[in-house]
């Protein structure tokens, strides 16, 4: 059946038009009759079909045929194998990526904080985006409370915060952005001391700067080192804007820090050691 259709390929052609040209006729529909008379005129005239273009015309048609549907097939393997592509090269730019970061923290724990605890965030504050984090190591790994997060790399360390809750095996961070946060910290240019808050966006705020200060934008501003929580000298951010306080006593200024608090992905927990207190020296027995 295959074989007699193809070798009649063109007759089975022209009883199919001629047939559908019937039925337009017999439905009066006068349009498409007009249409379909043209069509039949250029396959039929004695011109084309003693001449042996009919046929001719029939073979062009339906080698154009198979050649589109040929051509669409390639199409789509070729749509499929770009996607594919794309992925992959999505997918190695987000492994470089991490590799990259993952350098920087082992060359920063490697060469600044050797008794640093490397973590990586693995949760967020949903109702503060990005004011707090939980990483992934706590208790069992030795962490303790209010101990100082940085991240970066060995040349441009980072504070990020400090632990404010451990549990076995996670730890909660608040960063410096967050309103509750409070710590002190040095102008590096200056060494003017001043208190920088968080605000619960992407700045914080350096208060109680002395009047005399010379604080400007662009300016570093870095930790102290007081209270044996931070070290001192790790970088924070940099100044933006410098104000008078509303009293006029000091001045101010608001600070965005060197890295996206939101954007963190790994992070080193230092655990610095606790001061020997010297032993009480006992007093004269009575």
């Amino acid at each position: 059946m295959v074989e007699f259709f193809q070798r009649r390929r063109a007759g089975v052609t022209l009883l199919s038009l001629l047939g559908v040209a019937l039925l337009f006729m017999a439905l009066h529909i006068g349009p498409y009759v007009s249409g379909v008379k043209a069509a039949l005129w250029f396959f039929v005239s004695p011109e084309i079909v003693y001449s042996g273009e009919f046929f001719n015309k029939l073979d062009f048609l339906s080698g154009r045929l198979f050649q589109l549907v040929k051509v669409e097939g390639e199409n789509h393997i070729l749509r499929a194998q770009n996607a594919r592509l794309s992925k992959r090269e999505v997918e190695r730019d987000v492994l470089e990526s991490e590799n990259n970061r993952l350098r920087d923290l082992l060359t920063l724990k490697q060469f600044v904080f050797p008794e640093a605890v490397a973590a990586e965030v693995v949760g967020r504050d949903l109702r503060s985006w990005f004011h707090s984090v939980v990483i992934n190591k706590g208790l069992n790994d030795n962490i303790p409370l209010s101990a100082a997060v940085v991240a970066g790399s060995s040349s441009r360390p980072v504070l990020l915060g400090r632990v404010v809750d451990v549990q076995d095996e996670s730890s909660k961070v608040l960063l410096l952005t967050d309103a509750i946060s409070a710590i002190s910290v040095s102008v590096e240019r200056t060494g003017d001391i001043g208190l920088l808050e968080g605000r619960n966006g992407p700045f914080a705020a350096l208060n109680y700067l002395p009047q005399h200060s010379t604080v400007a934008p662009g300016d570093s501003i870095v930790t102290v080192g007081r209270g044996g929580i931070f070290p001192a000298g790790v970088p924070i951010g940099d100044v933006v804007s410098v104000t008078n306080s509303e009293d006029g006593f000091f001045r101010q200024a608001r600070v965005r820090p060197s890295v996206n608090m939101g954007a963190v992905r790994e992070v080193l927990v230092i655990q610095r050691k606790e001061p020997l207190r010297p032993s009480p020296t006992p007093g004269p027995k009575p």
